[in-house]
């Protein structure tokens, strides 16, 4: 996870409960901005979910708004990141289409009034526009899509659990780094689930086995709630850094995925601020882009499919996922 995410949840733990549209798409901006047959044709297409397309064209004209608009976009032009703010674009309308999926699956509706409320407090359509770098004709459904993402993670908070068998990862030697050291025990333990305990015990690492519900995670430890580990499906191995304040990996077998059953959404929770819960809500959308799948056009790098978002490459994402043998076809 970047730490412009993190320095987000600090924020949220010094000042609680503040819904700012700029504050969320902002940082969100930041964490790009630091760092055949029938089927679309890829050509013409910035971004395929499923079969949903993203076209070329209304990136390329989005950015030309951004690069006549907004300051973000100009200053990443000087600064020779315009291709960061394209990928930006990119992550932003997969996410939204994304999203759609998830809105008609769990029956989730924002009031428009809240929407309005939202654009306004911004400044209004146009300084939403510049201050978040979307084009106008995007703010409405970014904003709207802010809203639901937070209605997302609240739906998930008291239903979800996630039990896995995993290990930190520290170590390093003259051979392989930590990453190295945790994509190899990631892919053996994919290639062997049953044996995963036995596997990390043999390669020197303490085992963790933890059942985690969604809920306690979002107070005690945020960054594993909006991580891959409750986004990723039953019987995957991730290999994350959960942390930028602690050294190393974490490698996990997602032994089960619980969700309970709608009635469960009821139950008492405690609250969590919105910026977070907007965090949560996105990690949620994992599922669907792992069940739809996502292709990004070259130009703009490689879907990270732990990260949410566009990568430069293979070698620049920043976790890795694989389905154990248990789950493949």
């Amino acid at each position: 996870m970047c730490e412009k995410v993190r320095a987000v949840i600090r924020t949220i733990r010094r000042h609680p409960f503040r819904r700012s549209f700029g504050l969320i798409l902002t940082a969100v901006t930041a964490l790009l901005l630091a760092s055949c047959g029938s089927a679309p044709s890829q050509v013409q297409s910035a971004a395929i979910i499923g079969d949903h397309v993203v076209r070329l064209d209304d990136v390329q004209a989005e950015i030309k708004w951004l690069l006549d608009h907004a300051p973000q976009a100009q200053q990443a032009q000087q600064q020779g990141r315009i291709d960061q703010v394209s990928s930006e674009i990119v992550r932003s309308r997969v996410v939204h289409e994304l999203l759609a999926v998830a809105e008609e699956r769990e029956n989730l509706s924002v009031d428009e009034t809240q929407v309005n409320e939202l654009i306004e407090a911004s400044g209004g359509l146009d300084e939403a526009a510049r201050n978040i770098a979307v084009e106008p004709s995007r703010v409405r459904d970014v904003a709207r899509d802010q809203l639901l993402l937070e209605q997302l993670g609240q739906h998930y908070q008291n239903r979800l659990s996630v039990h896995f068998v995993g290990a930190m990862v520290t170590q390093s030697d003259v051979q392989a780094t930590d990453s190295e050291v945790a994509r190899d025990l990631g892919r053996r333990i994919a290639a062997d689930p049953a044996n995963a305990e036995a596997i990390l015990r043999d390669s020197g690492h303490r085992v963790v086995d933890q059942t985690v519900t969604l809920a306690d995670a979002l107070v005690q430890d945020p960054e594993l709630a909006i991580s891959a580990v409750f986004g990723a499906e039953e019987g995957s191995v991730v290999v994350i850094q959960p942390s930028q304040q602690q050294v190393g990996w974490l490698v996990a077998l997602i032994k089960d995925r619980t969700v309970r059953p709608e009635a469960d959404d009821q139950a008492e929770a405690q609250p969590i601020d919105p910026r977070l819960l907007y965090w949560a809500g996105l990690r949620q959308l994992q599922p669907i882009a792992d069940e739809l799948g996502v292709q990004i056009n070259p130009r703009y790098g490689v879907w990270d499919d732990t990260g949410l978002a566009p990568a430069p490459s293979d070698d620049e994402v920043t976790g890795y996922q694989w389905e154990s043998r248990t789950v493949q076809p």
